[in-house]
C-alpha cells in the first residue's frame, strides 16, 4: 500500500544516512478517506494525500519552515496499525529502499514538486540548514 510520510529536512538528511527510520504515521487510503473522497479518482486521492503530508512537515518545522517534505513510500501490511481519519499509525522501521519518490512542497498552492529517490542526496542539502 501507498503511503504519504511527512519528515523535516533534517529527518530526511538522517533516514538517508541511516538507510532506515521509525515514523509515526503515515498518509493512506483509509477507508474513512476513501468514503470522502469517493468521488475523485485514485490519482487524485493520492496526490491529496501527499498535500496533507507536506502540510503536516511544514507544521512539524514550525514558522521556518521553507517547503514541505513528503515521501511516498509502499508499506508492507505488517508495518501499519489502526487507521485513525486519513493516516495509519506505523508500527515497524521504514527502509530506505521502500521510498519510491520525495514530493517537495515550494509554495503554499496545491503543488507538488517530484524527485526519484536518486536525485535526493542532490537536492537536500538547500533545504538542510
Amino acid at each position: 500500500m501507498r503511503g504519504y510520510i511527512a519528515l523535516t529536512p533534517k529527518e530526511l538528511a538522517t533516514f538517508l544516512v541511516d538507510g532506515e527510520s521509525r515514523f509515526e504515521r503515515a498518509f493512506i487510503t483509509t477507508q474513512a478517506f476513501f468514503e470522502s473522497n469517493s468521488e475523485v479518482d485514485e490519482e487524485e486521492r493520492e496526490f491529496d494525500l501527499s498535500c496533507l503530508a507536506a502540510d503536516e512537515s511544514r507544521a512539524l518545522q514550525g514558522t521556518q519552515a521553507r517547503v514541505g517534505l513528503t515521501i511516498a513510500v509502499d508499506l508492507k501490511s505488517a508495518q501499519t496499525g489502526a487507521e485513525d481519519g486519513s493516516q495509519v499509525l506505523l508500527l515497524a522501521p521504514i527502509s530506505w529502499t521502500q521510498v519510491e519518490a520525495l514530493l517537495v512542497a515550494e509554495t503554499l498552492e496545491p503543488e507538488l514538486t517530484w524527485y526519484a529517490t536518486q536525485e535526493i542526496a542532490d537536492v537536500l542539502p538547500q533545504w538542510v540548514k
